[in-house]
């Protein structure tokens, strides 16, 4: 980046903390930016006995696909500020841009809340848009003045609650009778209603009822068959694959320390082992309140597939899937999102649909991967080579098994 545009930069970052303090400083509330030299933490807030270690990103862009990634970053990086500074402070991240509209900032709101609900946040423009949560943040919240309002046109996409997480987790097991096992792991049988998907889904009966409902008035489904058999596959593979096709949440990440190329592999490995003795001792009686279980991951996209035999874009940035933003969870994979935005090792990506990626993961020499159907659905629309990726994976599996006459 020239040093004209850098230094630019770095004054609008400087405007952006500077008005941060202000406004904790005008509630009453201490405010230091760059509290100290070896300090990993862009503020410092100080109310009633709490600390919040405050991380901050702006973008130039009120979009949604660009604030998300900078929040998940930004909670990251004040995760591990706030252990470093000290055991009760509470991480802090803020996003800003010139302008952004309620629906995105509800939108950024979401994706903290259900992904990150630990961590205090912030979304502000320069248009006096102030949206906090947690921890009393709250009180600093408020809108841009009417004058600088813009009515937004309503949203008129078409309905997806055919493919809500847990739909597409039962769409994974009516379509993927006929795809083997090394491929997708999912309950293998016949299912005559609802009641025996939702038990063997391991979902309520009340969903895998919505679900059929759903899938009959869509015409995806043949009452006459005496089982759930569905039909016009392709064009629901076709539809899923177009609903798939939403902005995702990458975070770049770089190694600790690099090591060879089957690093990923080991570090995945080696995490899902620990995770899983971690989740024994804590099955044991004790008292006390249980810790919150280490998120779950896998192996993801072109990686993905090419453990699953399928490969056919090779040198591509490797994807894994976590499930949620965890510090401790990134370190125990050696892995820091600290000077990754240049040239990352690998992505990780938060899920939206988190049953339905890590329920039918398969296990590849003890580590998680995602399952051909979801490796299909990622790579769709990916620039490096997504598509043609996708179509040998249609070619191969897909088309196969969905012309399999039903047994």
């Amino acid at each position: 980046m020239p040093a004209r545009i850098r230094g630019r930069e770095d004054l609008w970052d400087k405007e952006f903390q500077a008005l941060l303090v202000g406004l904790f400083q005008r509630g009453g509330w201490s405010a230091h930016a760059r509290p100290s030299a070896g300090s990993q933490a862009d503020l410092v807030i100080e109310s009633t006995g709490k600390k919040y270690v405050v991380q901050t990103k702006r973008s130039s862009e009120g979009r949604r696909d660009r604030l998300i990634p900078l929040l998940a970053q930004a909670v990251l990086q004040a995760q591990a500020a706030a252990r470093l500074y000290s055991k009760s402070a509470i991480p802090v991240a803020v996003v800003a841009s010139p302008r952004i509209s309620d629906s995105v900032a509800a939108q950024v709101k979401e994706f903290a809340l259900t992904h990150a609900p630990e961590v205090g946040i912030g979304i502000i423009d320069s248009e006096g848009l102030r949206v906090f949560h947690g921890f009393g943040l709250e009180r600093f919240n408020s809108e841009r003045s009417s004058r600088s309002r813009v009515r937004l046109p309503v949203d008129s996409s078409p309905s997806t609650n055919l493919f809500s997480d847990l739909n597409q987790w039962m769409l994974k097991i009516l379509l993927g009778q006929d795809i083997r096992e090394s491929l997708l792991t999912i309950p293998r049988g016949q299912y005559r209603n609802g009641r025996m998907l939702a038990q063997a889904a391991g979902v309520s009966p009340m969903s895998a009822s919505r679900f059929v409902r759903e899938l009959l008035s869509e015409g995806f489904l043949d009452e006459r068959q005496g089982e759930l058999c569905l039909v016009r596959k392709e064009e629901l593979l076709r539809r899923w694959q177009g609903a798939s096709q939403r902005v995702s949440h990458d975070i770049p990440v770089r190694w600790i320390i690099r090591g060879g190329e089957q690093q990923l592999l080991s570090a995945v490995r080696s995490y899902c082992s620990w995770r899983d003795a971690n989740r024994l001792r804590q099955q044991k009686p004790r008292a006390g309140r249980m810790a919150e279980p280490a998120p779950r991951v896998a192996i993801g996209l072109f990686g993905a597939a090419d453990l699953l035999g399928m490969g056919f874009v090779h040198g591509a940035v490797p994807y894994l899937y976590l499930e949620n933003l965890s510090v401790p969870a990134l370190e125990r994979l050696g892995l820091s999102v600290e000077d990754a935005k240049g040239q990352p090792d690998a992505y990780v990506r938060v899920p939206e649909n988190k049953e339905a990626v890590f329920r039918a993961a398969v296990q590849h020499q003890g580590v998680p991967v995602s399952d051909i159907l979801q490796v299909w659905l990622d790579v769709s629309n990916h620039p490096a080579r997504g598509k043609e990726q996708a179509e040998q994976i249609w070619k191969r599996i897909l088309a196969p098994a969905i012309q399999q006459v039903p047994r």
